[in-house]
Order: C-alpha cells, then structure tokens, then sequence
C-alpha cells in the first residue's frame, strides 16, 4: 500500500518523514523495553469468556454439558492455545463450601469436538453433586502468557451443599481416588467423603503466622502405613497441583508443587516457582508446555505462594501415587 501510494508524496514530505523516524528511533527502543513488561496485563484483559450449558438451568445429580466461548476483543474466536501441563484448557470447579472440587479439561471426554475448538469453543461435562453456588475457573496459555478468568454458576436442587466449616488442623488422613486413565479423574470430590478405601497420612509444616503479600513456604509430607511415600508420579506434568480458594469466592488461583531433589533446585524455584519448564514440538492443537518433574519423588513436595489479601483459604491439593489420585487439603488464615 506505501509503495502504490508513493507518488503522492513530494520530496519535501519524504524528508519530514525520514527525519521524524530518524528522530523517534531511541524513544521508539526505549518504548520496547517499557512495553514489554506491560505486555502481559495488555494480553490478559484481551480473553473473554462466556459460559453457555446444556441443560440452561443446571440442576443437582444430573449431568451438565459446560461449553467455554472464548472470544479476544474484537470478538473473534480465540484459539491459539498451547497445550500446557499436559492440557489445552483446564476447569477447576469449586464449592461456595469449599468441600466439592473438580478438575476437569476438554481432552478427558471421548466427545471432545475439535472442530468447535477451533472456532473458540470448549466442552467439559460435570455431574454437580449438591445445589448451591460454584466457582469456575479457567486457566489456557498462548505463546505469550497465561490466562486465567472465574465465572459462577447456580445449581438448583432440594440436596444442598452444608455451610463452611472452618478446620485449621496441620495432619489429617486424606483419600485416594482411583483414575479413570491418562490422568484423568473427571467426576466430583466431596472433600468430606469417608468412605473411601485409600487412605493416607499427610502433615504440612506452615509458618504460624501468614501475611498478606508475602511469600510462604508450605511443606507437605506424606505416609502410608506408617511409612513415608518415595514413589509419587507427575499429574498432569506437576508434581502436585493447588488451587487456592478464600472462603470469600472472589477467585481461584491455580499453582503447582515443588520437588526438593536438592539444594540447587531449591535455590532455583525459590527465585521462580515456574522454572524447570520448557517449550517442545506443537501438539495436534497447538504447542506442547511441559515441565520437569522426576519421575518418581517424595516423601516432600513444598508449595510457594503468595496471598494477596487477609482472610481464611482452603488449598486444595491433587497429586498421584500409583493409580491413586489424592486431595490433600487444608485451610490456613492469613493476617495484614
């Protein structure tokens, strides 16, 4: 287009705009390096999400269809999405009780429909046990950042979910929940649930005192049978996953575990809890985000995070041992 409409230009203009580049040059370099930081905020704010299910009005026990649009600002499909944790869009689904929890993706079902994906749209399906309220959160990832947005839903239903219980204990026995394959567990969890076959110990060691904005170190260790556990296996590329709910809903944050192999690794994640992961070869759609997790680890796996406000959480662990897929959780208050 410059160069048909070129003509049109007299000599005088091509100097104004020769000397103008030539003038700008050091800004436009020094604009790049401040941008640049910016540049993932910018990205963030450029995803949306609407929800639509089948059926609209979802109601307890019976099995919901979720479908994700996702959309960029000008409303066109977003679909340039990298497979990363071994997924290309994860649903964490949480309680208003923070007692049920689902981690769900679109790869976990026989129908998933590529096609549809391509055009932005994403199905998961889930069974929500109890009426009340639900939060959602998306997490997805192009080459140039990490997503994440929440959205609620209402379940109808006479079962009702209890209220908040709040339970601050550092040890509890915790259940193990057989997979359904590939990683996959993609039914509901009742947090309160007993009658589980699978059991194990599990103990945190926590600072007794957590501030908002600060990083905390969290120390999970695991037994069973009296014996501590050395052969847990990734789950979905991480050594353990946590999705972080305070009892105000206002959000989910979804994070991974640390294993402590030895001082250098240690060294390493406390500077950046996201090191060790690197880009691979595109998958089918899109391209392969994968970390470096042992292939066999424990008894200890260490959580590092940050709570931006006070108030109480409920960190919701899942990681696996054999073909046990497990829960641990705990609550802890933060303070100012």
């Amino acid at each position: 287009m410059q160069s048909r409409n070129f003509k049109l230009f007299n000599l005088h203009s091509v100097v104004v705009i020769l000397f103008t580049s030539l003038f700008f040059v050091n800004i436009g370099l020094a604009e790049q390096r401040t941008t640049h930081d910016s540049h993932k905020i910018e990205k963030q704010a450029n995803l949306n999400v609407t929800l639509h299910t089948e059926p609209e009005m979802i109601e307890a026990g019976k099995f919901t269809t979720l479908m994700f649009k996702l959309t960029d600002e000008k409303g066109e499909p977003f679909t340039d999405l990298m497979v990363h944790h071994d997924r290309i869009l994860h649903v964490l689904i949480v309680s208003e009780n923070l007692q049920i929890v689902g981690h769900i993706h679109p790869e976990d079902f026989e129908s998933r429909d590529i096609l549809a994906e391509l055009d932005g749209t994403y199905t998961v399906h889930f069974t929500f046990p109890l009426a009340g309220k639900y939060i959602l959160a998306l997490d997805v990832m192009t080459e140039d950042t990490e997503f994440s947005k929440y959205l609620y839903v209402d379940v109808t239903g006479t079962k009702k979910m209890t209220d908040i219980s709040q339970d601050f204990r550092r040890e509890k026995i915790v259940n193990g929940y057989t997979e359904e394959g590939g990683d996959r567990l993609a039914k509901a969890v009742d947090l309160a649930d007993r009658n589980t076959k699978s059991k194990y110990y599990v103990k945190i060691d926590a600072p007794e005192k957590i501030k908002a904005g600060e990083m905390v170190h969290i120390t999970y260790s695991f037994k069973r049978d009296d014996k501590p556990i050395t052969d847990f296996v990734p789950f979905l590329d991480a050594p353990m996953h946590f999705a972080i709910v305070s009892t105000r809903l206002d959000g989910i944050l979804h994070t991974h575990g640390t294993v402590l192999m030895n001082g250098k690794t240690h060294k390493m994640m406390k500077k950046d809890p996201h090191a060790g992961h690197n880009m691979k070869k595109p998958a089918t759609t899109g391209h392969q985000h994968q970390g470096t997790t042992p292939e066999k680890f424990g008894p200890s796996i260490m959580l590092m995070t940050k709570f931006q406000k006070a108030g109480v959480y409920q960190i919701i662990g899942q990681l696996k041992h054999k073909d046990q897929i497990l829960f641990p959780t705990f609550m802890v208050e933060v303070v100012d």
